[in-house]
Formats: structure tokens, C-alpha cells, sequence
């Protein structure tokens, strides 16, 4: 064994003693391009006998020994160099490697938990090499990995990746895949599937909620449209292409298409009534007399359909509110309490013109989630706000079981209701995430607004809700980057209460991005339970100063894969910031 290893250092010695140091690292990074990261780990093993002291090849070699999923290993080895590392370049190429060979060996894991880590880490680097993860998690095998790949793809829109999408569009057989690929389609501005989508929309075999899909991404890929085209598709007997006329001209104001879309107002179909009114009250009441409105509207507003005769009231009250209230007052006292909370929030769209209304109501309604959504459309317009964070604020504390924004009837009308959300497999705890969101709006407005109850909402929050969704409930909580709201949250980092410390320190990291948590973050990692450290890694990563490497290396090395893929994304950003 003895002599072998000393004939491969003499042929090491004797095939490359006339080589520099930059070709043989040229070499072995040769083999890391075709995916052959054992024969790069030989090969660096070897050149280190040659020149034992090479800061390039150390880095290399600790390259080759992540790409080969030796992380331990790699991680060690950079620790016991990084003294030695003279330029900071060095540091860092070498850091990043070893982030991206933890990413790659995630991706490749036989776990689903860890291979859906691997591609929401490799995504929030916002680093090209994270195009190769995504394309290969949209051809896995598990459907929930391909969507939620899809999803991120979109936002990154690299061409490799749209060419992908346009594959999975004519292949993809799995209905939550193919839902996502179509809105996909719609982001990423893929004019070239245009005619396949209209063509798809009109399949009587498409779900309804494919076909809204559908829809809604064809308006995305619109630039202009031209009235011949609209009027094709507002004549078409199928009633997704006259919803998809009612959309274009909504989103293009396309005034000369105001006599083909206001006769849909009386179309079979409701979806497509429901959007030639959203074209009326948007578009065409400032292009036609009130009598002709008025005469489209009238018959609605005794639809049998609600969610019509509730949008028919919407735009009689844009068109008059004196000629809307009567018809909004029925729906707000109507006995079903789903039709009651689409009334309140059409009332909230109609803006200024259903501010008497509301005022009339806002305390009359026996409906708590009438009230509150009445008072979020008075805050909006700045009309009684004292009286309305009242509402909010009693609303926010008395308020049990989980909420959402509802807008399924029409996308125009978010309203504040209970939560109907299901369980998806694609994200953890989802229908408490939306709830947490939900509940997070409403306390921002509050922060917003200074009520001085502010801060004893969101401290109740933290202390009685699980922080599942850390990153995504914290940007929501202070989105509008309202500096009294992030100064608020700081106050909370004084509080008595550990736990409520450490809340307040995450949504600051990651919406605020707020370096001074660090050090509390860090010191508080070792005492938290696997899932509290799993949000403080990612929130470091939020923050992103490469001060927090040193630590971030300390979490590779737990036995946790999952923990080990967000510290490995933290890292990246860490770096790359």
C-alpha cells in the first residue's frame, strides 16, 4: 500500500512538476464542469503534493471536496486554512463553494423535505447557479417539487428556464403542475404559447380553474390589442374567451370596445357578467351618458346571481351613490353572512363614493367582519380613523378561529373573512400562514395609523402565535417600510419576555434587515428548539453581512440536512451582498 501511494505521488510529480499552479487548477475545475467531481477531488489531492503551499489550489481543493458532498470534510478543511488565505477573494470563493455543494447534494437527496430545502435555498440566492437546481426539480418525479420549481422559475426567467416552462405546458398530465405552468406562462411573458393558450381555454375538458389561469396570463401577454380581436373573442360562443374580452379591455381602457363589451353585462354565463360590469365600472362609465349605463345596470342589480347583483351595485354606486345605496344596504343586511362580507368589501372598492354608506353602517351591522371590513375602506379614505382602529383593534383581540383575504367571486373585492384555506403539501402550516398574514395586515395599519394599542397587538401576536412562516409573515407585517412600524417592533426587543425577543428580532432581521439583531440571534441559536433555529438562520441570511460566516459554518456542521441547506443559502446571500 505503502509503495503505491508513493509511485502516485512520483507520477503526480513527474506529469505535472512543469505545470503552474493556474493550469492544474484550469484542469481539475475542467472536471467539476462536466459533473466529474471525484476525479477533481483525485486530481486537487494530487496537486496539493506538488505545490503544498498554493492558496489556489487549497481553494480548489476544498471546491472539489464540496461538489463531492463531502461538506464535513470541506468545512473543516476551509477552518484549518482560512488563516492562511491571504486575499479575501479566496475566503470567499471558497465559503460559496462549499454553500453551493451542500445545495447540490440537497437536490439530490431521496427525501422530498429536503429536496424542496434545497431549491427555496438555491432560489434565495438569487444567483444564477441557481437556474440548474430549479431546471432540475421541474423534471422530478414528485409533482409538488415541480410546481413549487415552477413558481420560482418565474420569477427568475432565465431562458433556460422558460424553455422548460414551454415543455411542461404541452407535456405536463398532473393538474396542480399544469395550473402553475399556465400562470407561469402568463409572468414570464411567453408570447409564443398565445394562441395554444386560447386554444386551451376553450377545451371543454379544462377545469374552471385552469381556464382562469388561462385567462389571466393571455392579459399578462397582451401589449396592445386591436378591436377586431376583441370583438372575436366578445362574439366567440365560449364564454372563457367573452371573460377574456372583458379583461383586455379592463387592463388596456380600450374605450372604442365599449359597445361590444357592455351587452356581456347580460350574458348567460355570470363569470362573464360579473366582468363586463368590473369593464363598466372601471372603463366605460366615463365614456357613456348615465341613462345608457343606468339601463345596463338596472336589470343586474335584481341578478339571481349575488356576486353579479353585489357587483352591479358596486358600479351604480361609482355611477351615483345615491342610486347604489339602497341596493348595497340589502346585501349588507342579507342573512347570508358570505354575501353580507362581499357587499362590505365592494363598498371598500367603490372608495369615496361608499363612504356615507359605510359611515351608516359601521356600527349599525350585527356582522363583526362587516364592521371591520366597512372600517378598513373608511381608513382608506381617511374618514373617521379613531373610530375605525377602535373596530379593528376590538376586532384583532375578540376574533376567534382564522381568517383570510377573500376575492374568490371577484379579484376587484378582497374581503376580510374566515378562513376557508386548505392544507397544501407546497408550504408548511399554510392555512396558518394566511391567517398570520391576515392578522399581520391589520396590526401594520394600526403601527401605521400610531395607535398607541399598536404594540400591545403585535406583542399578543407574538406571544400567542407559532411563528411558522417567519420570512413571509415578517415582509407582510412591515411591507409598506413604514419607519414608525420597524420602530415599533424594535421596542419589543426590550420586552421581559425571551420569546417575544426573539420574534421581534426576526421580523426585524428579515424585513428590516436589521444588522444590530445579529449578535442576539447568534447568541440566543444554541438554547432554541430545531425549528426556532432553522427561522434564525434564514433571517441571518435576510440581513446578509459576511461577518455572520463564521457562524453560519458552525450550523453546517449540525446533523440536521434541512438546517444545513438554509445555513448553506444564508451563506450564499452573506457572500454575495
Amino acid at each position: 500500500m505503502l509503495k503505491k501511494s508513493l509511485f502516485s505521488i512520483f507520477l503526480f510529480t513527474s506529469l505535472f512538476s512543469a505545470w503552474d499552479e493556474e493550469q492544474l487548477v484550469r484542469r481539475m475545475r475542467a472536471h467539476l464542469l462536466i459533473d466529474d467531481p471525484k476525479s477533481a477531488l483525485r486530481d486537487a489531492e494530487g496537486y496539493l503534493d506538488v505545490y503544498p503551499e498554493s492558496q489556489m489550489l487549497k481553494v480548489a481543493y476544498i471546491e472539489a471536496l464540496a461538489a463531492a458532498g463531502r461538506e464535513e470534510k470541506a468545512v473543516a478543511t476551509y477552518e484549518a486554512w482560512s488563516s492562511l488565505f491571504k486575499d479575501e477573494a479566496d475566503r470567499r470563493q471558497a465559503m460559496e463553494a462549499i454553500g453551493w455543494g451542500v445545495l447540490g447534494k440537497a437536490s439530490e437527496s431521496s427525501q422530498y423535505s429536503i429536496r424542496l430545502s434545497s431549491i427555496v435555498g438555491a432560489f434565495l440566492t438569487h444567483d444564477v447557479r441557481a437556474v440548474k437546481l430549479l431546471l432540475n426539480m421541474m423534471r422530478d418525479s414528485n409533482a409538488i417539487l415541480r410546481s413549487v420549481a415552477v413558481q420560482l422559475s418565474c420569477q427568475m426567467r432565465d431562458g433556460p428556464l422558460q424553455k422548460e416552462i414551454i415543455r411542461l405546458f404541452e407535456q405536463e398530465k398532473v393538474w396542480i403542475v399544469r395550473l402553475e405552468v399556465i400562470k407561469a406562462l402568463g409572468i414570464m411573458g411567453i408570447r409564443e404559447k398565445a394562441d395554444d393558450l386560447k386554444a386551451f381555454i376553450s377545451n371543454e375538458k379544462v377545469t374552471f380553474e385552469e381556464k382562469g389561469a388561462a385567462i389571466g396570463a393571455l392579459v399578462h401577454l397582451y401589449d396592445d390589442v386591436d378591436l377586431k380581436e376583441i370583438e372575436f373573442l366578445a362574439r366567440s360562443d365560449r364564454a372563457a374567451f367573452r371573460q377574456l374580452a372583458c379583461g383586455i379591455t379592463s387592463h388596456f381602457g380600450v374605450k372604442e370596445a365599449k359597445d361590444i363589451i357592455l351587452p356581456l353585462i347580460e350574458d348567460p354565463s355570470c363569470d362573464v357578467r360579473i366582468a363586463a360590469l368590473n369593464a363598466l365600472g372601471l372603463c366605460y362609465r366615463y365614456h357613456a351618458e348615465f341613462d345608457e349605463i343606468k339601463e345596463y345596470i338596472e336589470k343586474s342589480l335584481e341578478d339571481t346571481d349575488p356576486a353579479v347583483a353585489i357587483t352591479a351595485g358596486w358600479a351604480a354606486l361609482l355611477l351615483d351613490p345615491s342610486y347604489g345605496e339602497k341596493t348595497m344596504e340589502k346585501w349588507l343586511e342579507n342573512k347570508y353572512p358570505e354575501n353580507r362580507r362581499m357587499a362590505a368589501a365592494a363598498i371598500r372598492a367603490a372608495g369615496c363614493h361608499g363612504v356615507s354608506l359605510s359611515m351608516r353602517h359601521l356600527k349599525r351591522s350585527g356582522d363583526p367582519y362587516v364592521r371591520a371590513n366597512l372600517a378598513l375602506g373608511l381608513i382608506g379614505q381617511r374618514v373617521a380613523t379613531s373610530t375605525c382602529c377602535n373596530i379593528l383593534y376590538k376586532f384583532l383581540m375578540e376574533e376567534d378561529g382564522m381568517w383570510m383575504w377573500d376575492s374568490e367571486r371577484n379579484g376587484l373585492f378582497q374581503a376580510l373573512a374566515p378562513s376557508r384555506i386548505r392544507h397544501i403539501d407546497q408550504i408548511p402550516h399554510y392555512p396558518d400562514a394566511m391567517d398570520q398574514l391576515t392578522r399581520l395586515n391589520l396590526l401594520s395599519l394600526l403601527a401605521i395609523l400610531e395607535d398607541s394599542r399598536a404594540l400591545k397587538g403585535i406583542k399578543q401576536f407574538l406571544q400567542n402565535r407559532h411563528w411558522a412562516v417567519t420570512g413571509v409573515a415578517a415582509a407582510t407585517l412591515l411591507q409598506v417600510g413604514d419607519e414608525g412600524a420597524i420602530e415599533l417592533v424594535k421596542e419589543l426587543l426590550d420586552d421581559p419576555d425571551r420569546h417575544i425577543q426573539i420574534q421581534a428580532a426576526l421580523v426585524l432581521a428579515v424585513y428590516g434587515k436589521e444588522a444590530s439583531v445579529l449578535s442576539f440571534l447568534e447568541e440566543v441559536y444554541d438554547d432554541c428548539d430545531h425549528e426556532m433555529k432553522m427561522q434564525i438562520t434564514e433571517a441571518i441570511g435576510h440581513i446578509g453581512t459576511p461577518e455572520s460566516a463564521a457562524f453560519l459554518l458552525k450550523v453546517m456542521k449540525e446533523p440536521f440536512p434541512i438546517l444545513r441547506v438554509i445555513a448553506a443559502s444564508s451563506l450564499i446571500q452573506c457572500l454575495n451582498r
